[in-house]
């Protein structure tokens, strides 16, 4: 970063807070915020949370008590006026220096509380009285720290930002010095080096892990959810019966004046529906581990307290008592042609399986949509759209990202994205499967039981109710869990790995993920484009026509992986002795060759991915039977291009025998020699029509005149 920045002029100094001023007094706030929300600035906590507008956020709060109390009220100023000035005529919070986000001032109070201890340890009691000398040794001090460099640059960056705001400031003892900090030297250099690359080092998940977890996602959604639903909307029924009743209460709610004998009668009628319908009775263990019958379970059911006299009733029955309290929902659902539980399910299950079902719900559309975290915990019911025309599923919701206003500051609203994203049928019955779970306006409530008591105890407070990241994790961890404990239970093949990399599956791992499958798998992006619907294969390089979603990034650092890995085996095979035929061959081994100068290389920008992919030394295209060494000049195919149109790629599915750029290794004539005994099976068949005998003759010949060729020049 450059600190060069311009400092605030002193025209701003009117804009100053008192002991009652709003801490988020020009912030635009949440809608239904009340005053009695908002902190004060003569307050040491300030809530921020009224100026953060998604859904999924934890409750925000700036502290000061921990601030050098000599230090303590020009930071509070300082933080005041990160969050709430603006240049008079409105462009912006200083001429090219856009007003921070709010989650951006919390990391800069952060830093600066930490500048301010250093001074005071050094002896400084204010900002006025720091020096250039004492700037070069917080800097020597935070070089030699054992911090990671994007924190050194954050604390001396934090600093810059101070220095920004003198002008703002009505006591000279609180301004900085007037000269810019170190000089106006860049930070990087003076920490002798720079931010690490720009690439997304987000883990990926490990392929047997994604896909085993997508397929058991997919299973519940499609195949359990009507069990799941079915259950969970008995247990909130009779939750909400013991809510009302404060379920330790004395009396449930259907207890009133009634004729004497109804609640027996009742009773009555419930046992003989149990009897009719083959049910044993709901039971629970005692302390002393015998099984008897829950008559409050049965209670809940009726919406009465049972009496003595019908609890005798019950006791006399002779009806068979469970080991459990089963409800009394059956299930349907089929794993490999069996039903997917041997027993019902029970009341303590239901909300657990709805929500390891909310989770799978989760895993889906967030992997196969694409969408960042935050987007996906924000979506609202009805977000799914079919397009007559097109026939796309379209998924609505907020985007974030790159939301800003017209001085360059963050839009904390946010936006609706005017690019929905195209997603297949899976997201699509996962939306509705969430819609049928709860009628809660979020497809991810906090809790699911948004009538009734909630499963977890007391819940962080959250902007919009909605379900956090963190929790969202955890829930994620817990549904491989169930999933890996149901497969050992039954003794099944198919559990989830475990990711080598990195256990823990978070979120922000999906979307990353699918980059790498699209990049990485055969044909990915034609099957990434057949998926999704799109028209073009460069709408998925570009997600849904835009490239401000960020996707294609990762797209261009996978691809670049994926072909200096491809050629690194296709080195050592050469190493090895493999034999390379074809007009193309002399060529492939040049650039296979050449290919060693790419090792190590650091890409620091998308950019600089693109540009390397275009290198002639690296385009080579392994095919079936035959590798593509690019040259666009001579190429016979209908070559393709990017969305930037600065590298072209070609259409291997569409080879012409006759283009130059073939070359044929080893490996290429192991498959064609498999494609010739199948071709071979064909031309024996006496009893295939004429005209198929010959085209599949001539296909045999000319297949069996390249691997003689390759043979007979082998050195």
């Amino acid at each position: 970063m450059t600190p060069a920045l311009p400092a605030a002029t002193p025209t701003a100094r009117r804009l100053l807070p008192g002991p009652d001023t709003p801490v988020l007094a020009t912030r635009p706030l949440r809608p239904g915020t009340t005053t009695a929300e908002l902190s004060l600035f003569g307050e040491d906590r300030w809530n921020l949370t009224p100026a953060f507008f998604q859904e999924h956020t934890s409750r925000v709060c700036l502290d000061f008590h921990d601030a050098p109390a000599s230090f303590h009220h020009p930071i509070k100023l300082l933080t005041w006026l990160m969050l709430n000035h603006q240049d008079s005529d409105g462009t912006g919070f200083l001429p090219g220096i856009p007003r921070p986000a709010p989650r951006t001032v919390v990391g800069y109070c952060r830093f600066l509380k930490r500048f301010a201890h250093w001074l005071e340890n050094k002896g400084i009691a204010c900002f006025g009285q720091v020096t250039a000398a004492d700037l070069d040794a917080y800097a020597a001090d935070i070089k030699e720290a054992a911090l990671s460099h994007e924190l050194r640059e954050d604390l001396l960056a934090v600093v810059v930002r101070t220095w920004t705001l003198r002008g703002l400031l009505p006591d000279e003892d609180d301004q900085l010095p007037h000269a810019p900090p170190w000089n106006g030297e860049r930070i990087a250099d003076i920490l002798g080096q720079r931010r690490a690359c720009e690439e997304n080092r987000t883990p990926r998940v490990h392929p047997a892990t994604m896909t085993t977890l997508l397929k058991w996602s997919l299973r519940l959604v499609e195949d359990f959810a009507d069990d799941i639903i079915a259950a969970f909307d008995e247990y909130k029924t009779l939750s909400r019966r013991a809510r009302d009743a404060h379920l330790h209460g004395t009396s449930l709610p259907g207890k009133r004046r009634r004729p004497q004998g109804t609640v027996p009668l009742l009773v009555a009628g419930l046992l003989e529906d149990y009897r009719a319908r083959g049910l044993p009775l709901p039971g629970r263990r005692n302390t002393n581990g015998a099984i008897t019958v829950n008559t409050y379970f049965l209670g809940l059911q009726l919406g009465v307290q049972i009496t003595r006299p019908a609890a005798a009733a019950i006791a006399n029955s002779e009806l068979p008592v469970a080991d459990d309290t089963y409800l009394t929902t059956p299930v349907h659902g089929l794993l490999d042609g069996r039903p997917w539980l041997t027993t019902r399910i029970t009341y303590e299950q239901a909300p657990v399986l709805a929500r390891h079902l909310s989770s799978a719900c989760l895993v889906i559309i967030g992997y196969l949509s694409g969408q960042r975290p935050g987007e996906t915990l924000n979506l609202e019911r009805d977000c799914i759209e079919h397009d007559p025309v097109t026939g796309l599923i379209l998924l609505r919701g907020k985007h974030w990202k790159g939301v800003r206003h017209p001085d360059g500051a963050q839009r904390a609203e946010g936006e609706q994205r005017s690019d929905p994203w195209v997603v297949t049928t899976p997201v699509a019955t996962a939306v509705t499967v969430l819609q049928r779970l709860h009628d809660a306006r979020l497809l991810f409530p906090n809790t699911l039981l948004v009538n009734g008591r909630s499963e977890s105890g007391h819940l962080r407070e959250r902007v919009g109710k909605a379900r956090g990241d963190s929790q969202s994790n955890k829930d994620v961890a817990e549904l491989i869990d169930w999933i890996n404990a149901y497969c050992a239970a039954r003794h099944r093949p198919d559990t989830i790995p475990a990711d080598p990399t990195n256990p823990k599956i978070a979120l922000s791992r999906l979307r990353r993920t699918l980059a790498w499958f699209i990049a990485r798998r055969p044909r990915g992006l034609v099957a990434a484009a057949i998926q999704y619907g799109h028209i073009r294969i460069n709408m998925t390089l570009g997600y849904s026509g835009n490239y401000a979603s960020g996707f294609p990034d990762d797209l261009a650092f996978e691809e670049w992986l994926t072909r200096l890995e491809d050629l690194a085996e296709a080195h050592e095979r050469l190493q090895d002795g493999e034999h390379v035929s074809g007009p193309a061959g002399d060529t492939y081994r040049h650039r296979v060759a050449a290919s060693g100068k790419f090792a190590g290389r650091v890409l620091r920008t998308t950019r600089e991915a693109h540009t390397l992919l275009t290198n002639p030394d690296l385009q080579i295209f392994p095919g079936k039977g035959m590798t593509c060494v690019l040259d666009p000049a001579r190429a016979a195919c209908r070559l393709g291009t990017d969305e930037r149109s600065n590298r072209r790629t070609p259409d291997l599915d569409d080879c012409k025998p006759s283009c130059v750029n073939i070359a044929r290794t080893d490996r290429d004539i192991e498959f064609l020699r498999a494609h010739v005994s199948d071709l071979q099976d064909l031309v024996d068949d006496p009893l295939a029509p004429p005209m198929r005998h010959a085209r599949e003759q001539h296909e045999l010949t000319r297949l069996q005149r390249i691997i003689t060729n390759h043979q007979e020049h082998r050195p």
